[in-house]
């Protein structure tokens, strides 16, 4: 289905990614890299390695709606399946394919390392990738641009828009998190 232009509801998603991304990375901006390095335990991230992990997470989403609708256009859709979550919220669609404490995919888990400094920058370079996400989708029904989400399955890409907002802020609780730990360095 073609539409005129991008639609307000995509215009609207990314706008509360990019509100997500500037909340997440505006304190931030100012820790040491020690701060960003600091894991409260063994089986923690730093603060550093969440935002390597949001920006691999984000960049995969984005190349996955991008090729989608590039593959729409020509009439060879990637998802040729049911969009079993067609209406559903991100939140519910979380809440019933995600185990409690869920496991990042391969494609995302932090790898690279490097300074807190370095993840903040790459984390918003994503949003020259995601404003040109809306080029990308022009002229095209969002509902039916569909990528699969390793965990939860076919997502459309207001769905996938959505999620990138949902999982800014759900990783945004796991920083609150480290920087409250009692141990957190107060300087470098």
């Amino acid at each position: 289905m073609e539409m005129n232009g991008s639609t307000p509801k995509v215009q609207f998603l990314i706008e509360s990614v990019e509100e997500s991304r500037s909340g997440v990375l505006r304190p931030l901006r100012s820790m040491s890299t020690a701060q960003g390095a600091f894991k409260p335990d063994s089986d923690s991230w730093s603060i550093a390695q969440i935002l390597e992990h949001l920006t691999m997470a984000e960049q995969v989403g984005i190349n996955g709606m991008w090729r989608a609708a590039q593959d729409l256009r020509i009439g060879q859709p990637q998802w040729r399946g049911q969009p079993i979550h067609r209406g559903r919220t991100i939140e519910e669609v979380v809440e019933t394919t995600w185990n409690p404490k869920e496991v990042a995919p391969d494609v995302a888990e932090p790898r690279l390392g490097g300074p807190l400094q370095f993840w903040i920058a790459a984390l918003d370079n994503c949003r020259h990738l995601l404003g040109a996400l809306e080029g990308a989708l022009q002229g095209l029904d969002p509902q039916e641009v569909i990528y699969p989400h390793p965990i939860s399955g076919p997502l459309d890409a207001l769905q996938r828009l959505d999620f990138l907002r949902f999982h800014i802020d759900r990783h945004r609780s796991q920083i609150d998190k480290v920087i409250n730990n009692p141990d957190f360095p107060n300087t470098e």
